[in-house]
C-alpha cells in the first residue's frame, strides 16, 4: 500500500527532528518503534474473540486461553524490542559507480548482545538479511540504485526485525550521512580529443615501470621480487642486482566536451573515452570548462577525471 505523499513528507520532517543524521548511531527506545504485524494483528483478533466467547459462556478454561495468549503476545513485544536495542551501526566506504550501476554503501553494525534474523536495506534497495549479530563488528554492504550523475545521498537505512515470532515488526528509521559520486554513464559519442606530439622530435618518448623492454640493473632493495634478481651479475661482482624493465609510454591524448551534443551525452561520450585510454594505457588529459587535469595514467588519475565529470555542472 502506498502511503500519500503528504503524509510521507510530514513523517520524514518527524524523523529529521526526532532522528538526525549521524555517521555513528545506536538503537534504543527513543528511535525503535514497534506495531503488529499481520499476524499478530490476526493473533490478537482471535485472542479477542476467544474472550468474548469464555466471558459469554462463563467458561473459565476459554478465558485462561485467551489470557495466556495475551500474555504471551506482550512477552513477544519485550523480546522483539530487546533484539534490535543496542544495535550500533555506522557509516564506511562509499564506491563510486557510473550512472545506472547499483551504488555500494558500506557499513558496520555490533551489539554488546546477541541480536538474530535483521533486514536492512535502503528505501529504493534490495534487502540485505543478517543472520546474527554480535560484538563484534561486522562489514555489511547495502546498494542503492543510481539514475544520474552527481552527488547521490542514499537517505535513511529501514532496520527491521520480526524476531521471534513475527507478532511485532519493530523497526527504525536512521540516517548515516552517507553520500557517493555518481559518474557519468560511459556510453560512446562524439567527443573532441587531440593526440598531443609535442614531445616527438624534441624529447625522448617517455615510458613507465612495466614488463616489455629491458631497461637495466638496479640495486635490490628489501621486499623486491627475487624472481628479477641478476644472479648471473650477482656471481660476478658479489652485490644483488635487480633487472627493471619498462613500457613504452606514448604522447598523451588530450579530451574535451563535444561543444554540438547534449551535456549529458558529451559527459558520457567523455567517460566512455577515458575509461578506453585508461584500459589501452594511454594518458590522457581532461578539459572541463577551466578545470584542467594535467596529463596522467593510471586508475587514480581516471578516478579523478570521472569524479570531476561527475560535479561538472552539478546542482547537488
Amino acid at each position: 500500500m502506498r502511503v500519500p505523499r503528504l503524509v510521507r513528507s510530514l513523517y520524514l520532517r518527524w524523523l529529521r527532528r526526532r532522528l538526525p543524521a549521524a555517521p555513528r548511531q545506536v538503537l534504543s527506545h527513543r528511535n525503535i518503534f514497534i506495531l503488529p504485524s499481520k499476524s499478530g494483528a490476526l493473533f490478537l483478533g482471535m485472542t479477542a474473540v476467544l474472550f468474548l466467547l469464555g466471558t459469554n459462556y462463563q467458561n473459565n478454561l476459554v478465558l485462561a486461553l485467551a489470557f495466556l495468549l495475551f500474555s504471551l503476545f506482550n512477552t513477544s513485544i519485550l523480546m522483539a524490542f530487546r533484539n534490535l536495542a543496542g544495535l550500533t551501526l555506522a557509516s564506511g566506504q562509499a564506491h563510486h559507480r557510473h550512472a545506472g550501476e547499483p551504488i555500494p554503501f558500506d557499513l558496520s553494525v555490533s551489539s554488546a548482545r546477541p541480536l538474530f534474523q535483521l533486514h536492512l536495506k535502503y528505501e529504493d534497495g534490495p534487502l540485505r538479511r543478517i543472520n546474527r549479530v554480535l560484538a563484534q563488528e561486522t562489514q555489511v554492504q547495502l546498494l542503492h540504485p543510481s539514475e544520474r550523475r552527481g552527488v547521490l545521498k542514499p537517505g535513511r537505512i529501514r532496520i527491521e526485525s520480526r524476531y521471534p515470532l513475527g507478532l511485532c515488526r519493530v523497526w527504525s528509521h536512521l540516517d548515516l550521512a552517507q553520500s557517493a559520486l555518481v559518474w557519468p554513464a560511459a556510453e560512446p559519442g562524439p567527443v573532441l580529443s587531440q593526440h598531443s606530439e609535442q614531445h616527438v622530435g624534441s624529447e625522448p618518448a617517455r615510458s613507465r615501470e612495466g614488463l616489455d623492454d629491458f631497461q637495466g640493473l638496479a640495486r635490490w632493495q628489501p621486499g623486491q621480487s627475487r624472481a628479477r634478481i641478476a644472479w648471473k651479475q650477482w656471481a660476478q661482482s658479489g652485490q644483488l642486482q635487480v633487472k627493471q624493465f619498462v613500457a613504452p609510454q606514448g604522447a598523451p591524448t588530450h579530451v574535451t566536451l563535444h561543444p554540438g551534443s547534449p551535456i549529458e551525452l558529451a559527459l558520457s561520450a567523455v567517460a566512455a573515452e577515458l575509461t578506453r585510454l585508461h584500459h589501452q594505457g594511454v594518458p590522457f588529459a581532461l578539459a572541463l570548462g577551466a578545470q584542467r587535469f594535467a596529463p596522467e595514467h593510471g586508475s587514480a588519475h581516471l578516478k579523478r577525471c570521472l569524479d570531476g565529470l561527475a560535479r561538472y555542472r552539478s546542482s547537488d
